[in-house]
């Protein structure tokens, strides 16, 4: 009887305990539940955009300071004067405003002008964002007792030029093209280049006058190295009897050589005459400044005077 008692309550603790336990996993499980359910829509929740509100207060008027403050000095009260620009230097931070003072006043701002190392300037004719310069010289015998006065100037001209330059000289004898070592190619404007290529010129004999003046196989060598301006030197390039110029093919094998570009009307090459103390003045070569050559494009100098 003792025995079968004994079985029977150890029988009844058993469910009792599995009860307990599962009761207890299961408040776990609904505690952590909770808490990361909490988390995540805590997370999940956009930031608040905090405001502030300004809400009047009431005035005490009985209220007063706690102490008697000395008066500020002058200087403290005070805020100080801000320099404002003046209208016209705000307008010249527009790029249209300059463009506008540009061409009304004719007068360029020191900031917009041009680079040193672009410029160049020869005979009275100056040319800008140019980076390689050939000049084209007339040996013809007309030229024969001028040519140590335009040594002198070709060398003062590429004394000039900036070293990022680039040069070529070429002078036309007799109808052809006698190029100043290296051919086919430009040299940078360099103290070393310049005194190489002024002692060839020196030294060179074949540099002798000669009848025709023709400059097309020279304008052709200068071509042939890409230039950004020419500068043609001559005192007379339209000939006198049997050595007279064909100006028509002349200005047609020109325009072949300098074509027009279509996207924006403009010539690649700028061709700049200069006619050397001339009796009266070249029409050919006003013609080929003219067309080639832009704005101011063609010097007269007679007798040590420049003309326009």
């Amino acid at each position: 009887m003792m025995s079968d008692t004994t079985t029977s309550k150890v029988d009844t603790s058993k469910p009792i305990a599995w009860v307990v336990s599962i009761g207890v996993h299961l408040g776990i499980g609904l505690l952590a539940f909770v808490a990361t359910w909490s988390i995540v829509r805590t997370e999940e929740d956009p930031p608040r955009v905090v405001t502030s509100v300004w809400h009047e207060q009431p005035v005490n008027e009985k209220a007063k300071l706690p102490m008697v403050l000395p008066p500020a000095a002058k200087s403290e009260m005070e805020l100080p004067e801000l320099a404002l620009p003046q209208e016209s230097e705000i307008n010249m931070q527009d790029g249209f405003a300059v463009l506008h003072e540009i061409a009304t006043s004719g007068v360029i701002p020191e900031f917009a002008r041009r680079e040193p190392e672009t410029e160049v300037q020869f005979m009275g004719l100056d040319a800008v964002s140019a980076k390689r310069i050939v000049y084209v010289v007339d040996a013809s015998g007309s030229m024969l007792l001028r040519l140590p006065e335009v040594y002198d100037e070709v060398e003062r001209s590429l004394k000039t030029l900036h070293p990022k330059q680039s040069f070529g000289i070429i002078f036309c004898k007799n109808g052809r093209a006698v190029i100043v070592p290296p051919k086919r190619t430009l040299v940078f404007a360099t103290a070393s280049n310049i005194e190489k290529a002024m002692e060839w010129i020196a030294s060179c004999k074949e540099l002798v006058g000669s009848s025709s003046s023709d400059p097309l196989n020279a304008l052709k060598a200068a071509f042939n190295v890409s230039p950004d301006v020419v500068y043609l030197l001559s005192q007379d390039i339209e000939g006198k009897r049997e050595y007279v110029v064909n100006a028509v093919a002349l200005l047609e094998e020109l325009d072949r050589l300098n074509p027009i570009d279509t996207r924006n009307g403009l010539r690649k090459v700028k061709i700049k005459c200069i006619q050397y103390w001339g009796e009266k003045q070249d029409q050919l070569m006003q013609q080929i400044a003219e067309i080639h050559g832009g704005n101011d494009g063609y010097t007269f100098i007679e007798r040590g005077r420049v003309g326009k």
